[in-house]
């Protein structure tokens, strides 16, 4: 069944086809052709912001009622149920090939799933927050979107993934897109507290703890000036960065990028073509 919905990257590459060219020289050439600054500064955070550009403009917060804004929050939520198991099992799987990586994600597992004698996992703090805030539990909600499950089957595949570099590049962009998606997961649920007659610089308090500790770097949980997100995306970005010198390779790095942010960009485009046609019935 082809999809109804736009594939966002396929028109990011059209639109960016330096970026294509590049990728595709890389994996059919089966080397490094560029350093990894380069990848990152030049080809996957552009891609990252042009693509998340164009989820913003397609969701358009101001224009939800309070069920579309629901279904967006209750999909993308599911992600962050699971994100600490993914986390686990990826660290587990590339512990030998690379122990510096296994750190690293071991790190953020500890941040996102809960450190004991610290604040507990993140998930338990947006649901809580959700509830407390806006009296929405997202708790136990199940995929509506078949995007949804394909992003969390694609991860689960992945971080058993026999190629090191493939997990490598699957991971840079699924920190690459969180400061995004907490961003544009903001909106929502302040759209939703404004549908549901809240102050939103005053009533939302755990909410906004929530997105401060991600996103803000002088919150507590910052490290030296950097947010949490923006923290995570650093760690990862370093690996690619000195990728020779960890025995990563480049076309494997490609590939493990576009096999994830296509998922997640397609979640966004599906959830809104959903929202779209509720609307017109």
């Amino acid at each position: 069944m082809i999809s109804a919905y736009p594939r966002l990257v396929d028109k990011c590459l059209i639109a960016k086809p330096e970026t294509a060219s590049l990728f595709d020289e890389i994996i059919s050439s089966g080397h490094a052709v560029v350093s990894g600054d380069v990848l990152i500064n030049e080809h996957f955070n552009p891609m990252v912001e042009w693509i998340y550009d164009k989820i913003s403009e397609s969701v358009n917060a101001g224009t939800l009622d309070a069920e579309q804004v629901k279904l967006f929050i209750g999909e993308i939520s599911i992600f962050a149920r699971y994100n600490s198991t993914f986390l686990l099992r990826a660290a587990d799987t590339v512990r030998f090939f690379c122990p510096e990586l296994a750190q690293e994600l071991t790190r953020n597992l500890l941040e996102e799933g809960g450190e004991r004698g610290k604040l507990p996992s993140h998930y338990v703090i947006f649901t809580g927050a959700l509830i407390k805030d806006l009296a929405f539990r997202v708790n136990g909600w199940m995929p509506r979107a078949r995007a949804t499950q394909t992003l969390l089957s694609l991860i689960d595949i992945l971080a058993w993934s026999n190629c090191p570099s493939t997990i490598l590049g699957m991971y840079y962009a699924t920190e690459a897109v969180a400061t995004r998606e907490t961003e544009q997961l903001r909106v929502l649920t302040n759209r939703l507290g404004v549908l549901l007659n809240r102050d939103i610089s005053t009533e939302l308090p755990n909410l906004d703890f929530y997105y401060d500790m991600h996103l803000d770097p002088k919150h507590d949980a910052a490290n030296n000036g950097v947010a949490v997100e923006a923290g995570h995306q650093e760690g990862i970005a370093c690996f690619i960065k000195k990728a020779e010198m960890f025995n990563f390779l480049q076309p494997q790095i490609v590939d493990g990028f576009l096999q994830m942010i296509y998922p997640f960009s397609d979640q966004w485009a599906e959830i809104s073509f959903i929202t779209q046609s509720l609307n017109k019935s």
